[in-house]
């Protein structure tokens, strides 16, 4: 017998392999950080023996959901920029939270944010921090990642213009300067949390930067191997912007000063021309599908569809909690395929399994991590969450796919594993204090929105202060 440190049975296994094979009586076996092997129950009963064996009986295992985009710390303003589009947001919203905000508050409020992705089954995030000139509170959003026990990717965001679209100078630093920061947390936390944790580079929007400035972010990615992502064309005024500043729109000039690139994720892509998107396929470019946040900020529908038939890998995103109001990926994935429905006038352009796929396998490519997540497969890292049915909203369930893409909530998941250690069981956090994480951070948001002026915003609305 071999003996293994975790080992799950009788659970129906859905893999997410390249055949997407689902092993109706499964089992799972864990070595250190590993899936050492996967197969029916009764083959490797005879096999392996565990410090610690969980029957999954009625229950179904999932490969954990990969979250590739996302602003943590902006849990701090869920529902305060109600109804308004991105550029208004931003300036009433998220621009004065950032300039006050302090590394107690960024880190109390991240980690919540990573709770909620854990909670509804998300096993890895890549954050887009914003440009902020304190490196305390970049050093207490990944803190944040690393005491959740999530895998992340922590991006370190350069915007070196901007003063006249009401950036604020705390935002705002010298390209040389903020590269030299982005690599000094690189050296400082890549491989951090045993492998879980590495560090990118972040453009805000095509608006917020020098075209030095691009192609000084293009050589230190080239450098140093840290990806690139940035903001694209979420609404029409990044290309009225750049037509303005370049005589080009957005795309044309990431091609022309070479930042696109396979290790570039775009994030959002809602208004895309024939040649945009060519452009994307020429440099293999991956893109960050954010349906729900589209949605709220009524920037558009994004042409995921036509991307996807374009061969270019696609992976699902809640975006931050302010423009979406929670990080909730399983309403996501139910959203994303929606929305691609409604667009298309047509049910059937986005299937379940396609949803699925974007929240997995697509999201693993998008981040360069194919070979370590995104299915179950032996030599894989550990990232999965079990689904139980019983809830009013699942049950009854019949396929599995459908059910968790279409059916499921948080209250389903009932436990997450992450580089091969339990996080949640029994819908319950094994190393962390949520109740009194959740009440801190309720302070810390309602003290941060006062003295950032956000709390006007509700002079017309109601109030709500529970603690």
């Amino acid at each position: 017998m071999q003996k293994v440190d975790l080992f799950i049975r009788h659970a129906l296994v859905v893999t997410q392999d390249d055949q997407r094979r689902i092993l109706e009586d499964g089992a799972l076996a864990v070595k250190a950080d590993r899936i050492a092997a996967l197969g029916p129950t009764a083959e490797m009963d005879a096999v392996f023996t565990a410090d610690r064996v969980i029957d999954a009986s009625g229950r179904a295992l999932f490969p954990g959901l990969v979250n590739i985009h996302t602003h943590l710390f902006q849990s701090a303003v869920k529902g305060l920029g109600e109804d308004m589009p991105v550029e208004q947001w931003v300036q009433a919203v998220t621009f004065p939270t950032a300039r006050v905000i302090n590394p107690e508050e960024a880190y109390l409020l991240s980690l919540v944010s990573c709770l909620e992705n854990l909670r509804s089954g998300a096993t890895t995030v890549m954050d887009f921090m914003y440009s902020l000139d304190n490196p305390a509170l970049h050093d207490a959003v990944i803190q944040a990642i690393l005491d959740s026990g999530l895998r992340g990717r922590y991006t370190r965001t350069i915007v070196d213009s901007g003063e006249e679209m009401g950036i604020p100078a705390v935002m705002r630093q010298p390209v040389k300067e903020a590269l030299a920061h982005a690599r000094t947390l690189q050296n400082r936390y890549n491989g951090a949390g045993d492998g879980r944790l590495d560090i990118g580079l972040a453009i805000g929007v095509i608006w917020a930067i020098t075209e030095p400035g691009l192609r000084a972010v293009r050589r230190c990615a080239d450098e140093t191997g840290m990806t690139i992502t940035m903001h694209v064309n979420e609404t029409l005024f990044d290309n009225v912007a750049a037509q303005q500043r370049w005589g080009r729109a957005t795309i044309p000039m990431l091609f022309e000063t070479g930042v696109l690139g396979p290790d570039f994720i775009a994030v959002h892509c809602v208004h895309m021309t024939d040649e945009d998107i060519e452009l994307f396929v020429r440099r293999n470019v991956a893109v960050a599908y954010n349906p729900v946040s589209n949605m709220y900020l009524g920037s558009g529908i994004a042409p995921i569809v036509q991307l996807a038939r374009q061969g270019l890998r696609i992976g699902l995103a809640t975006d931050g909690s302010g423009s979406n109001n929670c990080q909730d990926m399983l309403e996501t994935l139910k959203f994303g395929a929606l929305l691609q429905k409604v667009g298309h006038m047509d049910p059937s352009c986005v299937v379940a399994q396609q949803a699925l796929d974007w929240a997995t396998r697509g999201g693993a490519a998008a981040l360069g991590l194919a070979d370590q997540i995104g299915s179950l497969a032996p030599g894989k890292k550990a990232d999965f969450f079990l689904v139980t049915p019983f809830t009013a909203k699942a049950t009854p369930v019949h396929d599995p796919v459908a059910t968790l893409v279409y059916s499921a909530g948080q209250p389903n998941v009932e436990m997450v594993v992450v580089n091969g250690r339990i996080l949640m069981e029994n819908g319950v956090f094994t190393h962390l204090n949520e109740t009194q994480i959740l009440h801190d951070a309720q302070r810390a948001a309602q003290n941060l929105a006062r003295r950032a002026g956000t709390e006007k915003l509700l002079e017309r609305r109601g109030k709500w202060r529970p603690v």
